[in-house]
């Protein structure tokens, strides 16, 4: 037990992990008046991130508002604000409302006696040459509002285009990376293109859609014959897929944007939206953490930092080992989710004086949307076997599962006793 008048314990992120965690202490701790908690994060909501393909191509609503379901937690304190430090050493962390140094008040800084660090990653554009300043990104709301408003104008501005050349390149997107975000978006905007060309007069079969993908297949998490299999079906819908391709840069050439790329010639465009990988804010590499692949933070088996017991790491950026199989925890939703629940957990068990449960990953399968009716994936049945899909029942799952981590939200918002 800590002595002092109070325990704050500090969650940096409203994320899946951020949320899922603060969520459960505030359920643990409800009779605990000693006990404060708080949540940090730069927006007002928590972001349904799995689902930024759908908001860049329609206006699906994807956020879920933190007042809503903070309301009710009179031990929970939510502070808007950019995380700008993380001093481990000194137990303190500092935030940048956002508005001008010269207001009083402006910064300010937390000290907490538990710290749980779930910031989420930034997109990695691995420092390739006109890449960041060119392209699009997907890691928050805006990227999807950009990416959707920049696909009509290139279609509106194409119908009046008589240049055959100019028109091919408002008319042909690019995606960077074959993973889960890139085939997502992919599929999601070229069921898009039907409805932009019979709005804008425009012939269907003159809208281009490339993925390029650097290794030798797409979507990594799949066995070979779902991969096959979602190959068909992407091609099918026009998508081109060029694997074994490198992006090397992008550059402005003549008013115009080359994608340049290994093997093959300059790719022109107008759109070029990079999914490729992530990495982790330099913030916690500054902080004096231990962190490795990605600028991901080591942690022990419980989650917590390495040198520092009162800190915890969970989602994109803890380096969580599967002590099953000795492998890195992937980047994913289901895993940070678990991963929120179970800090929550062992901080409950540490400040009343018990041992801590270390971290075994449960792996619950893979889902990939093919647009809006279609997904491939797998997912775990009793007795551990898998079940393998591609059709329409696998788009109902997905969005299942999604719509299950925001009714749990809901529920806790109207019954405080709530179970999980």
């Amino acid at each position: 037990m800590v002595n002092k008048k109070h325990i704050d314990i500090v969650v940096l992120g409203a994320g899946y992990g951020g949320i899922s965690c603060v969520t459960r202490l505030s359920r643990k701790f409800r009779k605990r008046q000693d006990i404060r908690i708080h949540l940090v994060d730069r927006n007002t909501y928590h972001l349904l991130e799995t689902r930024l393909h759908e908001r860049a191509v329609r206006q699906e609503e994807i956020t879920l508002p933190l007042s809503s379901f903070l309301s009710r937690r009179p031990n929970v304190v939510f502070h808007l604000g950019e995380v700008t430090l993380i001093d481990l050493e000194h137990r303190r962390v500092e935030l940048d409302f956002g508005i001008s140094r010269t207001t009083e008040g402006a910064a300010r800084q937390i000290r907490y006696d538990y710290l749980v660090i779930a910031l989420g990653s930034k997109t990695n554009f691995y420092q390739i040459p006109g890449l960041e300043t060119h392209a699009f990104q997907l890691k928050e709301l805006e990227d999807s509002e950009r990416i959707r408003e920049h696909t009509e104008r290139m279609f509106a501005i194409a119908a009046s285009e008589t240049n055959r050349n100019k028109r091919k390149e408002y008319l042909r997107f690019v995606i960077g990376g074959g993973g889960l975000t890139g085939v997502e978006l992919a599929a999601e905007m070229v069921a898009r293109f039907d409805d932009l060309s019979a709005r804008y007069h425009i012939d269907a079969s003159e809208a281009e859609m490339l993925l390029i993908e650097l290794s030798d297949r797409i979507l990594p998490s799949l066995d070979g014959k779902q991969v096959l299999r979602s190959v068909e079906a992407m091609q099918a819908m026009g998508i081109q897929i060029l694997t074994k391709t490198r992006v090397t840069g992008m550059e402005e050439s003549d008013g115009k944007l080359l994608v340049l790329r290994q093997p093959g010639d300059p790719i022109p465009t107008r759109t070029m939206i990079w999914t490729g990988g992530i990495r982790i804010s330099d913030l916690i590499r500054k902080s004096g953490a231990k962190t490795g692949a990605q600028g991901r933070v080591q942690v022990d088996r419980f989650l917590r930092v390495i040198n520092y017991e009162e800190v915890f790491a969970i989602g994109d950026n803890a380096l969580a080992i599967n002590p099953s199989t000795g492998n890195v925890v992937p980047t994913a939703a289901q895993f940070a989710l678990q991963q929120g629940f179970l800090t929550a957990d062992n901080l409950y068990r540490t400040i009343q004086g018990k041992d801590a449960k270390p971290y075994h990953p449960r792996v619950l399968g893979e889902i990939v949307s093919l647009g809006k009716h279609l997904a491939v994936g797998w997912t775990v049945l009793p007795l551990g076997k898998r079940f393998r899909f591609l059709s329409f029942i696998g788009s109902l799952l997905k969005r299942a599962i999604s719509e299950r981590h925001v009714l749990l939200l809901w529920r806790e918002r109207q019954n405080w006793t709530g179970h999980w």
